[in-house]
Protein backbone atom coordinates (compact mmCIF):
# COMPACT_ATOMS: atom_id res chain seq x y z
CA UNK A 1 0.00 0.00 0.00
CA UNK A 2 1.48 3.57 -0.94
CA UNK A 3 0.55 5.62 1.92
CA UNK A 4 2.16 8.65 0.83
CA UNK A 5 4.16 9.83 -2.60
CA UNK A 6 6.06 12.93 -3.14
CA UNK A 7 8.66 14.90 -5.33
CA UNK A 8 11.96 16.73 -4.73
CA UNK A 9 10.74 19.81 -6.63
CA UNK A 10 8.44 20.72 -3.55
CA UNK A 11 11.49 21.33 -1.02
CA UNK A 12 12.37 25.10 -2.20
CA UNK A 13 15.78 24.42 -3.48
CA UNK A 14 17.56 23.48 0.12
CA UNK A 15 16.03 22.10 3.47
CA UNK A 16 17.63 25.11 5.20
CA UNK A 17 15.51 27.53 3.43
CA UNK A 18 12.28 25.85 4.42
CA UNK A 19 13.30 25.94 8.14
CA UNK A 20 14.76 29.75 7.76
CA UNK A 21 10.89 30.21 6.18
CA UNK A 22 9.46 28.23 9.95
CA UNK A 23 11.66 30.46 12.49
CA UNK A 24 10.68 33.74 10.52
CA UNK A 25 7.38 32.53 10.68
CA UNK A 26 7.15 31.87 14.09
CA UNK A 27 9.07 35.15 14.98
CA UNK A 28 5.76 36.92 14.17
CA UNK A 29 3.98 36.04 17.02
CA UNK A 30 6.94 36.21 19.28
CA UNK A 31 7.48 32.05 19.14
CA UNK A 32 10.84 30.39 18.09
CA UNK A 33 12.15 27.03 17.89
CA UNK A 34 13.31 25.36 20.52
CA UNK A 35 16.21 23.11 20.96
CA UNK A 36 14.98 19.61 20.74
CA UNK A 37 12.06 19.99 18.88
CA UNK A 38 12.14 18.21 15.55
CA UNK A 39 11.47 19.62 12.29
CA UNK A 40 11.15 17.97 9.30
CA UNK A 41 13.03 19.95 6.62
CA UNK A 42 13.27 19.46 3.33
CA UNK A 43 10.47 16.32 3.85
CA UNK A 44 8.60 15.38 0.72
CA UNK A 45 5.83 13.94 2.75
CA UNK A 46 3.95 14.78 5.63
CA UNK A 47 4.44 12.48 8.90
CA UNK A 48 3.24 9.42 8.84
CA UNK A 49 2.11 7.72 12.53
CA UNK A 50 3.88 3.81 12.81
CA UNK A 51 3.39 1.08 15.70
CA UNK A 52 4.99 -2.20 16.51
CA UNK A 53 5.13 -3.98 13.58
CA UNK A 54 4.47 -2.30 10.69
CA UNK A 55 6.84 -1.86 7.35
CA UNK A 56 7.84 1.21 5.50
CA UNK A 57 9.60 1.13 2.56
CA UNK A 58 11.16 4.04 1.30
CA UNK A 59 12.02 3.69 -2.81
CA UNK A 60 14.57 6.00 -4.14
CA UNK A 61 14.03 4.25 -7.68
CA UNK A 62 17.58 4.17 -9.02
CA UNK A 63 19.21 4.53 -5.60
CA UNK A 64 17.60 1.60 -4.32
CA UNK A 65 15.33 1.25 -1.32
CA UNK A 66 15.28 1.73 2.61
CA UNK A 67 13.15 -1.11 4.47
CA UNK A 68 12.67 -1.35 8.50
CA UNK A 69 10.08 -2.36 10.66
CA UNK A 70 9.39 -0.80 13.94
CA UNK A 71 9.90 -2.90 17.20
Amino acid sequence: MVEETGLAAGVQGHPAIGVAWLANKLARWSESLEAGEIVLAGSFTRPVAAKEGDVFVADYGKLGQLRFRFV
